[in-house]
């Protein structure tokens, strides 16, 4: 009767221990996206005037100018990807693929020599480091600008239609660049421009009466012709985690000249819009080398906001990455009535 019942308590033992895991695979399919709404039209009635904009304070700088909020948005962001969820040091999940570096086509305006942010091949070095590079001194059309002046203009809502695509995340040593699948696009001022990556800087780059907000995302478009439109959503200091930021920090490659991609999780770059979509128009250049002029600038009136701890995470990885103010010369700012 006992080597019976110890019989049957090693065979339970036995079998416990080789029982399947049921734990969950290690990245779930995105949930479906919701479509976009259509922008609307604006009031084209009213008549050309002149427009004066005050800058936010200094205080509420350092914290949240006080400006228009613009909202978290629901545009695809993975379910697992929650504003609790803590950006990872982790790069070694299998579901990434790595490469040393970035594509030609989509690391524009940022690929190129050994130029910096300070010292030597920083920005006041950059016309000297090679003869590509000369409109950086000689350019009169340069950015980025401040805008202390703006003159109301009758023209049409920029026309966002951003797809979905998948994370693929690029350290070019400069900044932090998301790489677009094809398919994203803008239609501005008589003209059709598609998506290819957008990256940050900290400070912004702009500045709106001589203030600087702590980030700014550059969305870079091309059109058929080779022109480039460059929209730019300032950020700014919120409370709360901002959740396609997020979700993007913890993809984040820490080593230069490193792109990882993840083919399962997708996300839509009008995350990064206001909800209000009021905007300033000029022509400038790249902000960094070689310069190139002859791009149609769109920033976006109202941020998007963030944590201090999202914007302390890249700032971690790049202090300081923003251009000098250049100046305006014979330029004139316009804005939507």
């Amino acid at each position: 009767m006992h080597y019976s019942a110890l019989f049957l308590c090693l065979a339970f033992t036995f079998a416990s221990a080789n029982e399947p895991s049921h734990k969950a695979p290690a990245h779930e399919a995105p949930a479906e996206p919701e479509k976009l709404h259509p922008t609307e039209k604006p009031n084209a009635e009213a008549p050309p005037k002149a427009a004066s904009h005050e800058a936010p304070s200094e205080e509420s700088s350092k914290e949240a100018p006080k400006l228009h909020a613009a909202p978290h948005g629901k545009y695809g962001i993975p379910p697992s990807h929650t504003a609790s969820h803590r950006a990872s040091k982790n790069h070694n999940s299998p579901a990434a693929h790595k490469t040393a570096h970035p594509s030609s086509e989509h690391a524009a305006p940022h690929a190129g020599g050994h130029w910096s942010y300070e010292g030597s091949t920083g920005p006041n070095s950059w016309g000297g480091m090679s003869p590509s590079f000369s409109l950086c001194t000689e350019g009169k059309e340069q950015s980025p600008i401040n805008i202390t002046t703006s003159y109301a203009q009758e023209m049409d809502k920029i026309k966002f239609s951003y797809g979905m695509t998948k994370i693929t995340v690029v350290n070019n040593g400069h900044t932090i660049q998301l790489n677009i699948d094809p398919g994203s696009f803008i239609e501005a001022l008589g003209a059709k421009y598609q998506l290819l990556q957008f990256h940050f800087h900290t400070p912004s780059e702009e500045a709106i009466g001589g203030i600087r907000y702590p980030m700014v995302a550059h969305l870079v478009h091309k059109s058929e012709e080779g022109k480039l439109a460059v929209v730019a959503a300032l950020i700014q200091q919120g409370a709360q985690d901002n959740p396609l930021i997020e979700a993007l920090w913890d993809k984040m490659p820490s080593e230069h000249n490193e792109t990882r991609t993840f083919d399962k999780l997708t996300y839509s770059p009008a995350a990064l819009l206001p909800l209000d979509q009021s905007f300033y128009t000029f022509m400038g250049s790249l902000t960094t080398p070689p310069c190139s002029e002859g791009v149609r600038w769109l920033v976006m009136k109202n941020p998007l906001s963030i944590s201090a701890r999202q914007i302390a995470r890249f700032q971690k990885e790049f202090p300081m990455n923003a251009r000098p103010i250049q100046s305006l010369n014979a330029r004139n700012v316009m804005e939507g009535m």
